[in-house]
């Protein structure tokens, strides 16, 4: 009777041991996976190429890539926790061109240094911003829109997600560099000026591609032009503003960063899975769909463009006189 018991007893105690290593499990899997901070709420576009890069990056480097969503202060306070993070390759941060490259020169007390405190890895994507009118405007174009301003010399009443923002900037300069009168109506986000720009409230915005273009393509607003380097593939018929004669080609792009101090062989290894993550045909397609374009470029030349953008930046605070928080 005795030995009948053993097996049962060797079974139930095998289970303990189970139920009890689970936990420790969990915190050693926790702590091995990759912590990637996307600095705005989730569900916005932000949120879906951290997503996707996620996704991509677990895959390449064998491991969980977790997003956490901390949202506030136009992006940076997300920013400032990963700049705070140890530089180990565990805590990564998917950058924009406000939190990086704009913030630096536009915001008072900003909790980082963005020159000092991260490590550039990979830029994902890129695009310009748009400029589009309500379906009613008489312009069809940034040309014909320069034109009846200073024919007219009524100033454009323009809308944007908010003061010192990227539209408000690329309008600042467009307002700057023809010469015409220009009035800002900035709004706490990308939904309300949507909704008052479809509704005829105001008649012209800034907006990213990736939020206006369902919109362009219900016919509820139109394109004039692209506020970028270069035409988005999303909208090959929208001029750039170079090319309709104002010269502004700055773009707002997406990167990948570290904290400071990375040891140079965790960032080469986590750049490069970037960059093939960035080759796949399907990602490509994803952030098409979205209205960006798939950007990879090396490290150096990353680097590179996010030092230049800043001092861009910079400067176009200095023309707009946009509002410093």
């Amino acid at each position: 009777m005795q030995n009948n018991q053993h097996p049962k007893r060797r079974s139930l105690l095998a289970a303990a041991a189970l139920l009890a290593a689970a936990p420790w499990q969990s915190i050693f899997a926790a702590e091995q996976a990759i912590r990637l901070i996307v600095p705005f709420p989730a569900g916005g576009g932000t949120d879906v190429v951290g997503r996707l890069m996620a996704e991509g990056l677990g895959k390449e480097l064998n491991t969980t890539v977790i997003v956490e969503n901390i949202g506030g202060a136009t992006g940076t306070i997300g920013a400032a926790q990963a700049a705070r993070a140890t530089p180990d390759g565990r805590t990564l941060l998917l950058g924009i061109t406000g939190t990086m490259a704009i913030a630096p020169s536009l915001l008072k007390g900003l909790r980082y240094d963005t020159a000092k405190d991260f490590t550039a890895l990979a830029r994902i994507a890129q695009t310009g911003n748009i400029l589009v009118a309500h379906p009613g405007y008489p312009a069809n174009t940034v040309t014909e829109l320069v034109a009846l301003a200073k024919r007219t010399k009524t100033p454009v009443l323009y809308g944007s997600w908010g003061n010192g923002s990227g539209g408000h900037l690329a309008a600042e300069s467009l307002r700057s560099l023809a010469g015409i009168p220009m009035e800002h109506v900035p709004y706490k986000g990308v939904a309300p000026l949507l909704q008052d720009l479809i509704g005829g409230q105001i008649q012209v915005g800034m907006l990213d591609v990736a939020a206006a273009l369902p919109h362009i393509r219900g016919g509820k607003i139109k394109v004039l032009a692209v506020a970028g380097s270069r035409r988005t593939s999303a909208l090959p018929q929208a001029p750039t503003f170079k090319e309709s004669g104002i010269a502004f080609d700055t773009d707002s792009w997406f990167g990948l960063f570290g904290p400071a101090r990375m040891p140079e062989a965790e960032a080469q290894k986590i750049a490069l899975a970037a960059e093939r993550v960035m080759r796949q045909p399907e990602l490509k397609a994803r952030l098409h769909d979205l209205g960006l374009d798939a950007a990879p470029n090396s490290r150096a030349e990353f680097n590179e463009q996010w030092r230049t953008d800043m001092v861009t930046w910079a400067r176009l605070v200095q023309q707009s006189g946009a509002k410093v928080d």
